[in-house]
């Protein structure tokens, strides 16, 4: 199976809810970089499963009564496949978010070793209530 097709097959059941297909593929020491200063950016990057599953996807279902990833394109390069798309979705606070988004998926083998997400940190500073 091609990476392009392993990535397809997680955003398809993201899209379904379902997460744990990226901590299958993910390696356990990898490093896995949100978009600075957007809410759930640690400062660094988050490493390990437990890490990545409590500060991203634990406070998504936290902060969101709906929530949406869009993809747009799937573009796959050597070892790397970038995704590119917007995230929609409702706070449970109300506040709309619609910010575009890019994820840059590195493998080694079946293995993801990397992964960095850019996005419009503005939209999401701003419908989190942090935006300054």
């Amino acid at each position: 199976m091609s990476n392009r097709t392993v990535i397809e097959n997680i955003y398809r059941r993201l899209g379904e809810g379902d997460s744990a297909p990226i901590f299958e593929i993910l390696g356990a020491e990898a490093p896995w970089f949100e978009a600075e200063n957007i809410p759930y950016w640690p400062g660094a990057e988050l490493v390990g499963h437990a890490a990545v599953r409590n500060a991203v996807f634990d406070e998504l279902a936290k902060d969101f009564a709906e929530f949406h990833i869009n993809v747009v394109r799937i573009a796959e390069g050597g070892s790397t496949v970038l995704v590119e798309g917007r995230y929609v979705g409702t706070t449970k606070a109300g506040k709309d978010l619609d910010a575009i988004f890019a994820h840059v998926w590195d493998f080694d083998g079946d293995t993801v070793v990397h992964f960095q997400q850019y996005s419009d940190t503005w939209q999401w500073r701003r419908v989190l209530g942090v935006a300054e």
